[in-house]
């Protein structure tokens, strides 16, 4: 487990970089486990959740109205050990941002604002590779 005190340039390179696994969850407001991602997602995946609401950038309801992650759907990132979550929302959740702990003190990083994933959904297999900003 990470600590509040881990720094991004504290953390090893190859975090960022992984095979990637789009789980298509449109249309649903409240993101929930389903039994099939317990084949699609392995160890040490990059999961992209494609919710389409990437089209609402740049209106107040990206911010203010957006899908959210059931608590349960992190418990199975958790146990599958996945590198890092992204997501074409501006959060996974909302204050005080449980979600965000959850994944955090697992060592599971987030990328939030991701747009055109919808691209990625007749793609079988690609790579991930987000390194952080300066």
């Amino acid at each position: 487990m990470t600590n509040s005190e881990t720094f991004i340039d504290e953390i090893a390179l190859d975090t960022f970089i992984g095979k990637g696994c789009l789980l298509d969850v449109r249309n649903e407001n409240v993101i929930t486990y389903k039994e099939e991602y317990s084949d699609m997602v392995s160890e040490n995946d990059i999961v992209l959740l494609y919710t389409n609401h990437s089209d609402k950038y740049g209106t107040e309801e990206y911010f203010t109205n957006y899908p959210i992650v059931d608590k349960e759907l992190p418990d199975f990132f958790i146990e599958k050990k996945i590198k890092m979550l992204g997501i074409d929302l501006p959060s996974p959740d909302k204050y005080p941002f449980k979600i965000h702990k959850m994944l955090f003190n697992y060592n599971i990083l987030i990328v939030e604002n991701m747009t055109n994933l919808s691209e990625l959904l007749p793609i079988k297999s690609f790579e991930i590779i987000a390194f952080p900003l300066k």
